[in-house]
């Protein structure tokens, strides 16, 4: 599987505007996308500590996500949803990084995201 930056940025668009801070966001809030992708992608951001989420996979050693339950957005979360929410950034983000053929990390994606916001506010 790989990460999916539309989903990572849907996932994170999602909790954030959820009414309680503890919420359950799921493939099935996502059904534009496939299920076992949402679920790798909120593992992805789970193990990073941009979001809390409950991951249980199969126990028979296929790989599969039985359920992946993304709960909130840890700070971190917040900083990085603050770098990509805005579609005119993250729009010049994902046009730098295929520019360049680099591939998209967090990291990456952050620091470019912080630049494109300061020369969009010089």
């Amino acid at each position: 599987m790989k990460r999916d930056w539309k989903i990572i940025r849907t996932v994170l668009l999602v909790l954030e505007d959820s009414a309680t801070p503890n919420t359950v966001v799921n493939a099935s809030k996502l059904p534009q996308f496939d299920e076992q992708e949402v679920a790798y992608n909120i593992r992805l951001l789970s193990e990073a500590g941009y979001i809390d989420a409950n991951i249980l996979e199969s126990k028979t050693g296929d790989g599969r996500i039985i359920a992946a339950l993304a709960r909130r957005l840890t700070n971190s979360g917040h900083e990085l949803l603050d770098t990509i929410r805005s579609d005119t950034v993250w729009g010049k983000i994902q046009d730098k990084f295929k520019a360049s053929g680099v591939e998209m990390t967090f990291d990456l994606v952050i620091v470019a995201g912080k630049k494109i916001m300061e020369s969009l506010l010089s």
